[in-house]
């Protein structure tokens, strides 16, 4: 009797680990969104069980060729493994934006994400069924007999798979409409659709390989005899908004923002995506978030581009993980894993690094400039990695990337800790721009490239699609502050700048505030969009101190 396994017995087996064992986050997301308790319910499941156990039997009896079924799907199984271990852990979902993000990153931050459990999943999910795929004997048919048992396979089983499936297409098709989350979950599907789609919008950028000039009408005058101007554009990482004092939370994650006089606080502002690959070249870009896209965003220049040509020096100081393609054209600083400040030898530096150093470049300042600076901020799921020991305010904390080890008490009082620590950095850089303020007209604003969450709902970490995302994703933090002079210099009111913060803000804010308040004109400048045009050009006009305005540009 032959020990020898037939093609269609290995894609059974193949398909029903996959789709019993590998989608267990599918399974337990469906069961919440569907709750099931009648027997309609229950017989829609098992429906559902069955088709998807039909489409993925189809499918590996498709790659059931000699050449590929083994390199191909052992190769399938461990990525596939591996997703599902990030979806179970953290409650994410895999998307194009996902897996830009996670192939854009660099060799640190994914050194964060490498646990014991992951290392058990690739291991015991992906690579043991992998070598025994490889290790099992199977009697391959000729071509021709291969074809039509192939055929004959496919003719019983789409027809009984649709029989089992018709009386639940009305809920079927209303559960997956309304819950595009399911479709996300359901691996290998979801990434192999993502690495489609990122590979299709990276090939349409080379196919281009050609940058397109924004803005070539911008022009700026600087006022005769000023003095040089310096304005810091402040990228966060990864700070929700609701854990900012400033905005009301209850624990002081701002003991010195919240001292710094004349600081500007927009609490209620909202990103322009869910992950950093795809929030900062849209703030840069100008083109909002409803008519942003990557590739789109890759095909044209940007904000800094435009100050460059008008004649300010740019700079971009780097603490993370680069930055997105924004400063592709503009002199870049690489200051991740510098020894200065001292950090433990294990972590990467600290945002105190970004400051470093800035007093003394402002004393030499001969050209208008702007500099961005971008932080490493509230990365997870490193958190404690992220501030200096003497910022753990908060404990006990959780120091471990496998965030089931830890408490939800102790992942949240480790992240309000990086918090705390970051608005530590912002006001020392207000306070070395204040300092300046008697040889240059200085001035800043800082925005967090997205949110993050923290347990709701048992989602962690960030990088949902925005339709679907939480508000912990993508309600920002945003602060902005005006040096008295650099106020004097636009004629900006400060009273009216505190006093127009309530409205609702964005990521598109960025692109038109910084044109505005640099005296930079250009048909591609929006007023409406700039968070200090309101406020300049106003005077004071009576005893109260009423901004009354004059003109606006």
């Amino acid at each position: 009797m032959s020990t020898r396994r037939t093609p269609e017995t290995v894609s059974f087996i193949l398909a029903l680990f996959v789709v019993a064992i590998l989608n267990i986050p599918f399974w337990r997301l469906f069961y919440r969104v569907l709750a099931p308790q009648s027997a309609y319910e229950w017989g829609f499941m098992a429906a559902v069980f069955i088709a998807l156990l039909a489409a993925a039997y189809l499918s590996f009896l498709l790659l059931a060729v000699r050449p590929l079924l083994r390199p191909v799907v052992g190769l399938l199984l461990v990525m596939t493994a591996a997703a599902s271990y990030f979806m179970l852990e953290y409650g994410t979902v895999i998307d194009v934006n996902m897996v830009r993000n996670v192939l854009e990153t660099n060799l640190a931050e994914a050194g964060d994400l490498m646990t014991a459990k992951l290392l058990a999943y690739v291991v015991f999910l992906g690579l043991v069924p992998a070598a025994l795929l490889w290790f099992v004997p199977i009697e391959w048919p000729g071509m021709r007999e291969d074809f039509w048992r192939k055929l004959k396979s496919a003719a019983i089983t789409l027809p009984l798979a649709a029989v089992i499936l018709f009386p639940f297409v009305p809920a079927l098709t209303s559960t997956f409409r309304e819950n595009t989350a399911l479709r996300l979950t359901l691996t290998p599907s979801n990434f192999i659709d993502a690495l489609d789609k990122y590979a299709r919008s990276k090939y349409k950028v080379a196919r281009t390989n050609v940058v397109q000039p924004i803005g070539i009408d911008a022009v700026r005058t600087p006022p005769a005899g000023s003095r040089p101007a310096l304005f810091v554009i402040v990228v966060g990482e990864t700070a929700r908004a609701d854990h900012f004092s400033l905005n009301g939370y209850q624990r002081a994650t701002n003991p010195e923002l919240s001292q710094v006089a004349d600081l500007i606080n927009y609490p209620y502002a909202s990103s322009c995506g869910t992950d950093t690959a795809e929030s900062v070249p849209c703030m840069f870009s100008g083109l909002g978030r409803k008519n942003f896209s990557n590739s789109e965003a890759a095909s044209r220049q940007n904000l800094l581009d435009v100050l460059a040509r008008v004649g300010f020096d740019v700079i971009w100081r780097e603490n993370q993980a680069g930055c997105k393609g924004v400063c592709d054209r503009i002199k870049t600083e690489i200051l991740t894993g510098l020894k200065h400040p001292a950090s433990d030898a294990h972590t990467e530096n600290h945002d105190d690094v970004l400051v470093d150093g800035l007093a003394e470049q402002i004393k030499g300042l001969k050209n208008d400039t702007v500099i961005v600076m971008h932080m490493m901020g509230s990365h997870g799921p490193a958190y404690w990695e992220r501030y200096p020991p003497q910022f753990e305010m908060f404990k006990p904390v959780c120091r471990e990337s496998q965030f089931s080890r830890c408490t939800r008490e102790a992942i949240v009082n480790a992240y309000d800790n990086t918090i705390e620590y970051s608005d530590h950095v912002l006001a020392r850089l207000i306070g070395i721009l204040q300092a300046a303020s008697g040889i240059a007209d200085t001035g800043m604003i800082y925005m967090s490239d997205h949110g993050e969450s923290l347990g709701e709902n048992n989602i962690y970490l960030h990088g949902m699609p925005y339709a679907m995302a939480p508000e912990a994703q993508t309600h920002v933090p945003m602060v902005a502050w005006l040096s008295e002079p650099l106020r004097k210099r636009t004629s900006s009111d400060i009273g009216c700048l505190k006093h127009s913060t309530e409205r609702k803000r964005s990521h598109d804010n960025l692109f038109h505030s910084v044109l505005g308040i640099l005296d930079v004109k250009t048909n591609i400048y929006d007023s409406s969009l700039d968070l200090f045009a309101p406020c300049r050009n106003r005077k004071v006009l009576g005893a109260a101190g009423v901004a009354t305005p004059v003109s606006l540009r």
